[in-house]
């Protein structure tokens, strides 16, 4: 019996199940995840994992996720048995990857669905059949936690060795996750979430979810160093780092818009920028946060650099947009840059805005 897919149009649209389940718990977990330095791995060792780092890089926790949709409710049988053994050897290959760890490390390996999960012990003749549910009010149980009855029927149907590590037992959990089953319907969860975490920080909510899902695919389609599986590997890692850079990339990009709004017709008019130009305002904006993140983009880096040193033309002006507009000619004359005029105009907005905190 076949429960997972990834076919058709999610998989094209690159919202696939585990990634969808990778943004819900950045979401859920945002403000956790704000103090800790941690990175995330796509189809590495597992379908995905948190790795937490302590201030020397080494690993203090793994989370690993075993993330699986299906049409029905889990139970124990032979396929559900099978998936938990092969979670158990993760377990092993975690203690045995060379990724330096600290000497409290810890780890957790996690089945994750967006069905029920109904865990029964045996039904026997004058006993009580104990049960668990996992689901949407009680989102997640550890194995030790389920009655002794319980796990033994679990151990019954797993074949110690090969195909499971008995030891690791202790550390696997079962987990809900409240994702419907179609992707529109986790696209909408998704931007909900967004919008309750960043609210009107954010312009654009369904974009930043899509930002993360192909950031995502870029580490998860990236190949193993030497087909080796090593968390050490930095090319299948998403670091926090570059996650709080994108939240903070649509942050400024809304500023920026705002502060465009506020000032457009006055540095429009002084900056020299046409209608069909002054139309495009928030997509030039949004493109000059993309270029200043990017190592190629060597003209719009030089600029967020002048932008960022030259604070002293600050003191010289009591009106935004006049100090904006000394900035641009002051870089126009000195560089004479190949970009066109009024994409160094934009560049000039989006860095002074970020480099100066604005609040519209």
């Amino acid at each position: 019996m076949v429960k997972n897919s990834n076919s058709g149009v999610e998989g094209a649209s690159g919202y696939t199940f585990q990634r969808c389940c990778v943004v819900h718990l950045l979401f859920d977990e945002f403000e956790n995840l704000k103090p800790v330095d941690y990175f995330v791995c796509v189809e590495h060792h597992e379908d995905f994992l948190f790795a937490f780092l302590d201030k020397d890089g080494s690993l203090q926790k793994v989370d690993t996720y075993q993330a699986k949709k299906s049409r029905d409710d889990w139970k124990i049988d032979q396929d559900f048995c099978e998936i938990i053994g092969k979670i158990t050897l993760v377990g092993k290959e975690l203690i045995n990857d060379k990724h330096h760890k600290t000497n409290y490390y810890k780890h957790t390996l996690n089945f994750l669905t967006n069905r029920n999960i109904l865990l029964k012990s045996k039904n026997e003749k004058d006993k009580k059949q104990q049960s668990e549910k996992i689901q949407i009010s009680n989102k997640s149980v550890g194995f030790s936690n389920l009655h002794e009855t319980i796990q033994e029927n679990i151990k019954s149907k797993l074949v110690n060795g090969e195909k499971a590590d008995f030891q690791q037992l202790e550390n696997v959990s079962f987990n809900f996750i409240d994702l419907p089953q179609s992707y529109k319907g986790w696209k909408r969860i998704l931007v909900g979430l967004s919008t309750e975490i960043f609210g009107d920080d954010i312009n654009d909510h369904e974009a930043i979810v899509t930002t993360l899902m192909k950031l995502l695919q870029d580490i998860e389609l990236t190949y193993n160093n030497k087909n080796l599986v090593l968390l050490a590997d930095t090319n299948k890692r998403l670091s926090k780092n570059k996650i709080d850079s994108t939240f903070n990339m649509f942050v400024e990009s809304k500023k920026s818009f705002d502060f465009w709004r506020a000032y457009a017709d006055e540095l429009s008019r002084k900056l020299k920028i046409k209608l069909p130009i002054k139309r495009r305002a928030k997509e030039l904006l949004e493109n000059c946060f993309d270029f200043f993140k990017d190592i190629q983009q060597v003209e719009y880096r030089k600029i967020y650099r002048y932008v960022e040193e030259h604070l002293d033309i600050d003191e010289k002006h009591s009106n935004e947009a006049d100090c904006i507009v000394e900035i641009y000619q002051t870089y126009i004359n000195i560089y004479q840059p190949r970009l066109e005029n009024y994409m160094v105009a934009f560049a000039v907005i989006a860095a002074y805005v970020e480099t100066r905190g604005m609040h519209v």
